[in-house]
């Protein structure tokens, strides 16, 4: 599958993450157990104009692609609190 298709397909499936199961502690500890390990947390922090992560919708399209990388399968729900985590946390798209 080319790579836009692949993304589409996640932005499609992580849409739908229902938010009240979202749990930001639960996601934080899931971010620092499995994505610290390559993904330093400062990463967040990079400027506006320098990062694909745009919207909520796009916050949850990157979770779940960056997901692939690493040796877990997340639920998603895992996915939902990491991304609560990262949009409490950093982006603050839910304000």
């Amino acid at each position: 599958m080319p790579r836009a298709s692949a993304v589409a397909l996640l932005v499609v499936l992580t849409a739908a993450l229902p938010a009240q199961a979202q749990d930001a502690r639960r996601g934080r500890q899931l971010y620092e157990t499995h994505c610290l390990t390559c993904h330093y947390e400062h990463v967040h922090e990079r400027a506006p104009e320098r990062t694909v992560v745009k919207s909520l919708q796009q916050l949850r399209a990157e979770v779940a692609a960056r997901s692939k990388l690493v040796q877990v399968r997340f639920t998603r729900e895992d996915l939902a609190d990491i991304v609560a985590y990262l949009d409490q946390s950093h982006y603050r798209f839910s304000r």
